[in-house]
């Protein structure tokens, strides 16, 4: 289960990235691409950082999101015995 939240919640952060950034910017386009080397890999529109308490956000949003999908693996480990799951 570690590491099937370590692999989730790098999805889910990308997805919650891409959904802040389309309703603050309204386009993502800065997050996928940099109009020269020294600003690479992103170019920060302005007002990008956010504050600390809106990272806590983020923080604790990935968490109540993941948790759920690594309860059900879980009991999914659990319940079978299948080969392919102990490699995740």
């Amino acid at each position: 289960v570690p590491l099937f939240y370590f692999l989730l919640h790098f999805a889910v952060i990308h997805a919650l990235a891409v959904v802040v950034c389309l309703i603050r910017f309204g386009s993502v386009h800065w997050m996928f691409e940099s109009p020269s080397l020294d600003k690479f890999p992103i170019t920060q529109p302005p007002g990008w950082p956010v504050s600390l308490p809106l990272v806590y956000l983020a923080w604790v949003s990935v968490v109540l999101i993941v948790y759920p999908c690594c309860r059900w693996f879980a009991a999914l480990r659990a319940r079978r015995k299948d080969w392919w799951l102990s490699y995740l």
